[in-house]
């Protein structure tokens, strides 16, 4: 399981401080986080783990949650359940990406074109 998330609603997630998803790349087991969460911050740099709120009707910040443990609630699921849900998605981005670089790799070896126009989410059956 990660130690550590940060995500930004809509924009980015950030596993264990070090491996970074784009919105676009969570994938279909991303439980949906309420429009009302701007950010959610759970790791161990300086400053409160928390999740910032926002106003939906004026998208202006609207105050902070404090997180004090895994079990803390985000929405519909908890920190425990993202922490596991981010180690599991980098998993799979990294196997789709080695697989991607393996299809290449057996085109340029065979003189094939197989992955011709693919990127590695088209080798992520979770994308």
């Amino acid at each position: 399981m990660a130690t550590q998330i940060v995500i930004s609603n809509n924009d980015f997630i950030k596993v264990d401080d070090s491996f970074h998803i784009d919105w676009a790349d969570k994938g279909i087991a991303m439980v949906a986080l309420p429009d009302t969460i701007h950010c959610v911050i759970w790791n161990d740099q300086p400053g409160q783990n928390e999740i910032q709120n926002k106003d939906v009707s004026t998208g202006d910040m609207a105050g902070n949650t404090d997180l004090n443990a895994t079990s803390d609630a985000v929405g519909s699921t908890t920190i425990a359940d993202l922490l596991t849900w981010g180690e599991t998605r980098k998993g799979q981005i990294e196997t789709a990406i080695d697989a991607y670089y393996a299809a290449v790799a057996d085109d340029e070896a065979n003189e094939t074109a197989n992955a011709a126009g693919k990127t590695w989410a088209d080798y992520d059956p979770h994308f």
